[in-house]
């Protein structure tokens, strides 16, 4: 991977104009609690908390595109109604332009709903889902109407992104006017199909994952051979193909009739939902600042592993895929200051209380796990600050550290309760400290207020954050392990 020639492709993404066109549907997520059941029926009475509401399908790879810094358009149907409001108002506070959108009154704004029950100590889990129903392709004037709308986005813009979840806005005649407005303006085209990836002929990329590759060629893939099968026949309809695969990356089959596998680098997947829009969203940005089908893949695959670590269906900034670009090797917890900073942000917006502690954790032992169990008990994240080698031996001596960082990174990483992982170089951390600003200190017991560092104590606390002293073990530290095994 050339780190310097993907982050420039990465900030050209702010020059490129896209038109998002296809199904367009608002996501609704309803926090709340169960309470009791109900006098008038046996069924629970939910308790609602919180709404959350964001544009799906390809209403998402719009704001994904709008997020990593494209100039996004979005082209599509939705209903007159209260959620045809909230959708356009969703697509506005991030960036989207809405003036390719179609209003129609004889159908409702596609909303799909979760109910999520759970608080005061109970996991939060779904309880129930609502859809509206399926809707039909669009015909006659409604389909004239979009036309129109590609035929005036269409000078304006650098690359067309189709995304096709239900197949109901792209039509034969809404195809052929894409198709000849991309050969007109000389477009960049994407598609991305969830039922009939065969039927965009033409268009330079066609991304499905592994079993939308296999629908559309009418084969299972389940090993190379039935990949490769699904992956040439696709091959006769675009231009390239990149066939995504979750944990094993993404196959490439290009026109000259070359296939590549590009690996993902592995991470902790909490929520898939969503990622193929961020890789598609990616890909037609990529394509449109000239990147190789190698380069698109790439980028694609680390934006996609920073959507799928994150719960529900998120956008992935510019910023955030720079910094990933970027970042340290070793294992998917540690992150670079950078990294770490849009995360923590992103966790307080979603009203996570972030723990932070720090040390050398060279041998790690039960003091240290019991130690790290309990400050993660002190909030929802854990980020534990570790030194790197050069300052352990700042502080403990030439001799130490046992266990190099990259080692000790990788350990500590297989432990569920730390979140993620940062290295430091300075005596302190309070570089750190200030850049993140966690809602909590933890330290271990041997310390009190009074000795803590008070530069560390007073800036924690100059903005509200909390300090909490966690009793250690007595007897167990690396220092006593050593002296045993060396017998002194």
């Amino acid at each position: 991977m050339n780190t310097t020639r993907l982050q420039e492709l990465v900030r050209a993404f702010k020059n490129v104009r896209v038109m998002a066109i296809g199904d367009i549907y608002l996501d609704e997520n309803v926090f709340g609690r169960v309470t009791e059941v109900s006098l008038e029926a046996p069924i629970p009475v939910f308790e609602v908390l919180e709404r959350r509401y964001n544009p799906g399908a390809a209403g998402n790879a719009a704001c994904n595109a709008a997020s990593l810094g494209g100039q996004v358009t979005m082209v599509g149907v939705i209903g007159k109604d209260a959620n045809g409001g909230i959708v356009r108002r969703e697509f506005e506070i991030r960036g989207v332009d809405t003036s390719g959108i179609v209003e129609t009154d004889d159908r409702p704004t596609n909303t799909y709903g979760k109910l999520k029950a759970g608080g005061h100590n109970a996991p939060i889990q779904e309880v129930l889902r609502t859809d509206t129903p399926r809707p039909k392709m669009i015909t006659g004037d409604l389909e004239a109407a979009v036309i129109e709308k590609i035929r005036a986005t269409a000078p304006k813009v650098d690359a067309i992104l189709i995304g096709d979840q239900v197949s109901a806005t792209i039509s034969d005649g809404v195809y052929a006017a894409l198709m000849e407005c991309a050969r007109q303006y000389n477009l960049v085209t994407v598609a991305d199909s969830r039922a009939r990836a065969g039927y965009f002929k033409g268009v330079d990329i066609i991304k499905p994952n592994d079993r939308e590759a296999g629908l559309a060629a009418g084969v299972e893939v389940q090993d190379e051979a039935s990949l490769i099968q699904a992956g040439r026949f696709l091959l006769e309809r675009a231009q390239n193909v990149i066939i995504t695969r979750g944990p094993e990356g993404m196959t490439l089959f290009s026109r000259d009739g070359s296939i590549e596998h590009v690996p993902i680098r592995p991470v902790r997947a909490v929520d898939v939902t969503g990622a193929g829009d961020t890789a598609a969203a990616t890909m037609v940005l990529a394509m449109a600042c000239g990147a190789s089908l190698r380069e698109i893949a790439e980028l694609a695959n680390t934006a996609a592993g920073i959507a799928v670590t994150q719960p529900g269906v998120v956008t992935v900034s510019n910023e955030e895929l720079l910094a990933s670009i970027g970042g340290p090797e070793g294992p998917d917890k540690l992150k670079s200051p950078e990294q770490l900073k849009i995360l923590v942000d992103r966790l307080k917006r979603d009203g996570k209380k972030v723990v932070w502690t720090n040390g050398c954790f060279d041998i790690l032992h039960a003091g240290h796990i019991t130690y790290l169990m309990r400050a993660k008990q002190e909030g929802d994240v854990l980020v534990v600050g570790m030194n790197t080698d050069a300052s352990v031996r700042a502080i403990k001596g030439p001799s130490r550290p046992v266990i190099p960082q990259e080692d000790r990174a990788l350990v500590l990483s297989a432990l569920e309760c730390v979140d993620f992982i940062v290295f430091f170089d300075e005596p302190t951390p309070i570089r750190l400290l200030e850049l993140l600003r966690p809602d909590v200190y933890a330290k271990g017991g041997d310390y009190t207020l009074d000795t803590l560092v008070q530069e560390e104590r007073r800036l924690v606390e100059s903005y509200g954050g909390r300090i909490a002293l966690i009793p250690g073990q007595e007897g167990r530290s690396t220092t006593r392990i050593i002296q045993r095994i060396s017998g002194s």
